[in-house]
């Protein structure tokens, strides 16, 4: 009986571990994918396929530097590997670098949330936000 107990402890704990890590890898996707409509919002202005904003651009940058600051707890050593997920090992490997990107983000999105004031100052401000999404997809995201 304390054997059965034993195993059945060790089972909950493992699946307990396992959910845990999926919950994680959903958290940080989603959060990636509130970076993609964001950019997406800011690419937009930046091409002229949607006027500029000043609200909408202030709001898209404090939502990149707020997560921002989330994403790199969202990368524990036991989600490396995890499957559907495009993060690379690179991830791991390089974890200081990788946190970095982050840390650049944050300070880019908030500085510029800060300085922009009309469409031409947005125009010069907001790539070198988008600069840190393009650093980190090459080296640290699948495909």
């Amino acid at each position: 009986m304390k054997r059965a107990l034993i195993v059945a402890g060790i089972l909950t704990l493992g699946l307990t571990a396992a959910l845990a890590q999926s919950n994680i890898v959903a958290e940080r996707q989603s959060l990636m994918k509130e970076f993609g409509a964001q950019t997406k919002t800011l690419s937009g202005m930046l091409r002229g396929q949607t006027p500029f904003n000043l609200a909408e651009a202030q709001a898209a940058l404090k939502t990149i530097s707020a997560d921002a600051k989330k994403l790199p707890a969202m990368f524990p050593d036991s989600t490396k590997g995890v499957p559907k997920s495009d993060a690379l090992p690179s991830i791991w490997e390089k974890k200081a670098e990788f946190e970095q990107i982050f840390v650049n983000l944050d300070t880019a999105a908030s500085t510029a949330a800060a300085k922009i004031t009309d469409e031409a100052s947005f125009k010069a401000d907001v790539p070198k936000v988008l600069q840190n999404c393009g650093t980190c997809h090459t080296a640290f995201r699948k495909g």
